[in-house]
């Protein structure tokens, strides 16, 4: 699953979901690993149209963060 192209988008919005306290850290760990629960993800993402609008903006916001984290860096 880690080399399919959405595997990444799944793991941050499970990320996202432990952050918003909707799963706790186990069932983080399980659903990481779980292939019925990524094919959900998938198929949700490719199905629904407002889910797909809310996983782009989780991206943004992880790349956003990603790149403050990285201006940051640069000054230690």
């Amino acid at each position: 699953m880690k080399s399919e192209e959405l595997y990444r988008e799944y793991v941050t919005y499970l990320d996202w979901r432990l952050s918003n306290s909707q799963i706790s850290k186990g069932k983080w760990s399980l659903l990481k690993i779980s292939r019925q629960s990524f094919d959900d993800f998938k198929l949700k993402l490719e199905n629904d149209e407002t889910f797909n609008d809310k996983i782009i903006e989780i991206m943004k916001t992880e790349i956003r963060d990603q790149k403050i984290e990285d201006i940051f860096d640069d000054f230690d």
